[in-house]
């Protein structure tokens, strides 16, 4: 390599270099938020023909909440019990507190938060995930369950789960680059009397939902609510396991974005040290 070319190309390193540190101290800080809530209550279980028998309820909650990756507070919240999980909540201040499934809302940033309870007698179950991230970094929330039975029928036929449902969902995000995402979920299984074999299988799209958004924008299912009935296959007579599970789940995503004025400056700065190098190979070649 010439003398003339390393010269040219340690300007071009410097100028670039220059211009990087320039669009980068001008970064911006852009915002998300979601929230996902579900609540689903007055369940109905039958068979046909008529007979079948369902056991003592197993039931397990579990909340989740992180906030990493450079985000201000940071940190890993969760907890599990049978009924009533501690709230997780990780961010600026105590949070909302336990069982609260109503949006906190994006008036002070940076939390993420996950939470579900379990009711008896009236059996309910409620779940709700939530985050707002202005910093850079990456934030999930969690409320999420798990009730199973044994059911046992006499003879061979179907059954029917019967609730009713409510749930919402919401996300914005205010600056790209970045991800909002917010979903429900629920299924409804039968398995053999030892879980291993899945037999029937149903998630209803009315309490499967979710938005997510990688651009500039929002976008909310406003709060929505029904009936849901599932009937199952036929099955044998015999002793089974009937499972329901789901969850109110968010993520929020932001990456520093330059400023568009950096932006210019970072390709100014290339041009006028592309510039400089041709005057200069221009004034070499003269010479010689």
């Amino acid at each position: 390599m010439t003398t003339m070319r390393r010269r040219y190309f340690r300007l071009m390193g410097s100028v670039a270099a220059l211009a990087l540190v320039a669009a980068l101290a001008g970064e911006a800080r852009a915002a998300s938020y979601a929230y996902a809530t579900q609540n689903v209550n007055t369940f109905a279980f039958s068979s046909t023909p008529a007979g079948a028998t369902i056991g003592a309820l197993t039931t397990q909650g579990n909340d989740s909440a992180l906030n990493t990756q450079g985000a201000i507070p940071s940190g890993i919240a969760g907890d599990s019990a049978a009924f009533d999980p501690a709230a997780a909540f990780v961010g600026n201040g105590a949070g909302p507190g336990q069982n609260v499934f109503t949006a906190v809302g994006a008036s002070n940033p940076d939390y993420s938060r996950g939470d579900a309870l379990i009711t008896q007698p009236g059996f309910s179950i409620s779940t709700v995930g939530e985050g707002f991230l202005t910093p850079p970094g990456r934030e999930t929330g969690n409320g999420s369950f798990i009730v199973s039975a044994p059911i046992t029928l006499t003879q061979a036929g179907t059954v029917t789960l019967s609730f009713n449902y409510s749930n919402a969902l919401s996300i914005f995000l205010s600056e790209g680059p970045g991800l909002a995402s917010a979903s429900n979920s629920f299924t409804f299984a039968i398995t053999t009397n030892n879980g291993t074999t899945v037999l029937f299988s149903s998630a209803p799209t009315a309490v499967n939902n979710s938005v997510s958004l990688t651009t500039v924008g929002a976008n909310v299912i406003a709060p929505t609510s029904g009936s849901v009935s599932i009937t199952s296959t036929q099955l044998a007579a015999g002793t089974y396991t009937a499972s329901i599970s789901g969850a109110s789940r968010i993520e929020v995503n932001q990456f520093l974005v330059p400023e568009p004025s950096s932006v210019v400056l970072l390709g100014s700065g290339l041009v006028l040290g592309l510039g400089a190098a041709v005057r200069r190979a221009r004034k070499a070649r003269s010479a010689s």
